[in-house]
């Protein structure tokens, strides 16, 4: 596998963890002001999703074989993530 597969891959998870922090502080201050269980359950989402993509972003490096994939899918997320970012903001 070549390396900038790997490094492509690695920049974009890099984006999709800077997105997820800054929706877990807005969801952290939302919850700090309402305490909601849905607010809570928003930290969880996002709490998760950042150790998934902190995964992700380590995966290739073991195996570099699903270096394709996980571009496709990284930024499949950024998409997805700015755009939720955009609505919560």
């Amino acid at each position: 596998m070549e390396a900038w597969v790997l490094y492509i891959s690695s920049i974009i998870g890099i984006g999709d963890i800077c997105l997820l922090v800054a929706l877990l502080y807005i969801y952290w201050q939302n919850y700090k002001e309402m305490k909601s269980k849905f607010t809570m359950g928003l930290l969880f989402f996002v709490s998760v999703l950042l150790l998934q993509t902190i995964f992700l972003i380590i995966t290739p490096f073991f195996r570099p074989d699903v270096g394709p994939v996980l571009i496709i899918y990284n930024v499949m997320m950024f998409i997805a993530l700015s755009v939720l970012l955009k609505v919560t903001w």
